[in-house]
C-alpha cells in the first residue's frame, strides 16, 4: 500500500494539471474560435471592414502602362507589382498618387526570390550572385544591366 500512495500523488498532481489547463485554456480561448473552422470568426466580420492594402497589378496599369506592357511580356507576368514595390495603398488612393512608391535598388530586391537556394525547384532562374558578377555585391548591380519589369539580358 505504500507504492499505492505515489501512484495516487502522480495522479492527483495529473488531475490538477489539467483542470488548470483546462480552466487557463477557457479564459484564454475567445468565445468564437473554431466555429466554423480553424479560426476566430469575429475577426472575419473585423477584417472586411478594414480598406484593402493591395489592389493587384491592374490597380498599376491605369498609370503605369508601359511598365504593366513590359510585365505582362516578360518572365514577371505571373509576379504583382506589390511583391516588388509593396502594397499600392502606399502609393495610391482612390486613383490619385498620394505618395512616391518605395522601391528598392539594391541586389536584396532580386536576392530575395533569385538568390541560390537548394530548397527551391531547379528550373526556377537561381543565381549565385558572387560568381554571376564580377564586382562587389552592392546598390544596384542587378538594375546595372537587367530591367526589373523584363529581366531577361
Amino acid at each position: 500500500m505504500e507504492h499505492a500512495r505515489h501512484v495516487f500523488r502522480v495522479l492527483f498532481v495529473l488531475v490538477v494539471l489539467v483542470s488548470g489547463f483546462t480552466v487557463f485554456r477557457t479564459f484564454l480561448v475567445p468565445a468564437s474560435y473554431g466555429f466554423y473552422g480553424p479560426y476566430r470568426y469575429a475577426n472575419v466580420a473585423q477584417q472586411a471592414a478594414r480598406a484593402p492594402r493591395h489592389g493587384g497589378p491592374e490597380s498599376c496599369e491605369k498609370c503605369h502602362p508601359k511598365q504593366y506592357g513590359k510585365r505582362l511580356a516578360g518572365v514577371h507576368k505571373k509576379v504583382s507589382c506589390e511583391v516588388c514595390h509593396g502594397p499600392v495603398a502606399i502609393h495610391a488612393e482612390g486613383g490619385k498618387r498620394i505618395a512616391a512608391m518605395p522601391m528598392e535598388k539594391t541586389f536584396k530586391l532580386c536576392a530575395r526570390c533569385h538568390a541560390k537556394l537548394e530548397s527551391r525547384p531547379k528550373e526556377f532562374p537561381q543565381v549565385v550572385l558572387e560568381e554571376h558578377v564580377n564586382a562587389k555585391l552592392e546598390g544596384g548591380i542587378c538594375l546595372d544591366c537587367h530591367d526589373p519589369h523584363d529581366p531577361t539580358p
